[in-house]
């Protein structure tokens, strides 16, 4: 890793993102027929760094400027938990680990079972202490709660009300964490939730506040998802409209256009290894505009 530490403003978001990328690797799961429980987390931060302002200063035409790379999220970015990384679950990250140059500092914070409202509201520590460059966001799966959330329990209809009260809700605290995100100079990659595979069996807590599945009865999940999904999306527009530094990765998308792909989830609310060598390719692409 390079040890030369660098620290670049918003203003100057296009002179160090002028990174070389090369191709990506994969590798190799199946899907599983259950679900895992809700988002549990893995992934600890890992190397911290803090970049000196060089507004005066070119980096040299061979030695690209290192950059801190925060991804904050939810267990769609990898299953276990917090500390474990490895042990369990597929993230795209660790494909961007072999993909990147090596002066950047890639830092996992996975957060299992949190909420876009969590993310703000412990962002300061989570994310911002890392002093990042670029930070990719990842919530959503968990703000809609289930289906206990938006569906009837009776009817097992979708609630509109319901819907739009926690998709608002959602929108509320992802926007305090990108502008928070602006304000201390860091720019934001928003990726959108991935479909449900199929429909998502209903839950209830046990006893110990356990999460139970009920796997006789399921719901139409992906039917609140898309209108969260189409919310994620709008707000990214509305930055972009302003020339603000905030990108989409569409990982909603991503699994439309390989609806019968093999290796796309490893149970039925998680990306596997083609899933995320699919997730990867497209932060890439983004990652790569971001230098035009």
């Amino acid at each position: 890793m390079n040890t030369e530490e660098h620290r670049f403003s918003i203003n100057a978001s296009r002179a160090w993102l002028g990174v070389l990328l090369i191709l990506m690797a994969g590798c190799a799961s199946h899907p599983a027929a259950t679900p895992a429980p809700t988002h549990t987390s893995t992934a600890t931060a890992t190397t911290t760094k803090t970049l000196t302002p060089t507004a005066s200063v070119s980096p040299s035409p061979t030695e690209p400027p290192a950059l801190t790379l925060v991804f904050y999220g939810d267990s769609d970015l990898k299953v276990g938990e917090v500390g474990r990384q490895g042990e369990a679950g597929f993230s795209f990250v660790d494909n961007l680990r072999l993909a990147l140059d090596p002066p950047h500092t890639l830092i996992m914070a996975n957060y299992g079972g949190k909420s876009a409202r969590w993310g703000y509201e412990n962002l300061e520590q989570s994310a911002l202490s890392f002093e990042p460059d670029l930070v990719t966001i990842w919530w959503g799966m968990n703000d809609l709660s289930g289906c206990p959330g938006i569906f009837d329990p009776q009817t097992n209809e979708l609630l509109q009300y319901k819907l739009t009260a926690r998709v608002d809700e959602h929108v509320k605290n992802l926007k305090l964490q990108i502008d928070a995100l602006l304000d201390h100079g860091s720019a934001a990659i928003i990726m959108t939730s991935l479909p449900v595979l199929g429909d998502l069996p209903w839950s209830h807590l046990g006893p110990n506040n356990e999460l139970i599945w009920e796997n006789d009865r399921r719901c139409e999940f992906n039917r609140g998802l898309i209108q969260l999904v189409e919310a994620q999306r709008n707000l990214v527009v509305a930055y972009t409209a302003e020339g603000q530094p905030v990108y989409l990765v569409d990982v909603w998308q991503i699994y439309q256009d390989h609806p019968n792909a093999d290796k796309m989830y490893m149970d039925i609310v998680h990306p596997a290894s083609h899933g995320v060598e699919l997730i990867a390719e497209e932060w890439l692409r983004v990652f790569q505009s971001m230098q035009r």
